[in-house]
């Protein structure tokens, strides 16, 4: 997942400000992030992980990772989300149709990516061609 943001482009903001992953929901994913944010930075950014335990809590982040717990409530996630660039990103089956950008996926037990164009659009968000190239493209189920 942190690898994700080299490949990913935010519109302008202050390149000084640190660079934060946040988690909505329990997940094994949360410490092996916290580890990565301890070694690692984005250019000169360092890098924060929060993990939030509702919809409510989520903060400013510039990529949140959705648990399966919150799976069935997309529509109340992005009205959290607002206006704001923040990558979504999780590992639910048929998430990414759903609205999610990034979506985790097993395909015949490789893990792969799918890719939500028109969310990373909507975000706000703009995803090099190397990426596209390698993700599994997806439509949106219900397109708004």
């Amino acid at each position: 997942m942190y690898h994700f943001i080299d490949f990913v482009q935010w519109p302008e903001e202050d390149s000084t400000a640190s660079f934060k992953l946040g988690i909505l929901g329990r997940s094994e994913v949360a410490e092996s992030l916290k580890g990565i944010a301890k070694k690692k930075s984005i250019g000169n950014r360092t890098l924060e992980v929060e993990s939030y335990s509702a919809i409510e809590d989520i903060g400013d982040c510039h990529l949140l990772f959705i648990t399966s717990r919150y799976a069935d409530r997309l529509d109340e996630i992005r009205g959290a989300l607002g206006n704001r660039n923040v990558l979504t990103v999780s590992d639910t089956p048929g998430l990414a149709r759903e609205g999610v950008a990034i979506n985790l996926t097993l395909v015949e037990d490789l893990l792969k990516f799918e890719i939500n164009r028109s969310s990373l659009e909507s975000a706000g968000l703009q995803a090099s061609a190397q990426l596209l190239k390698l993700a599994i493209l997806v439509e949106d189920t219900d397109p708004r």
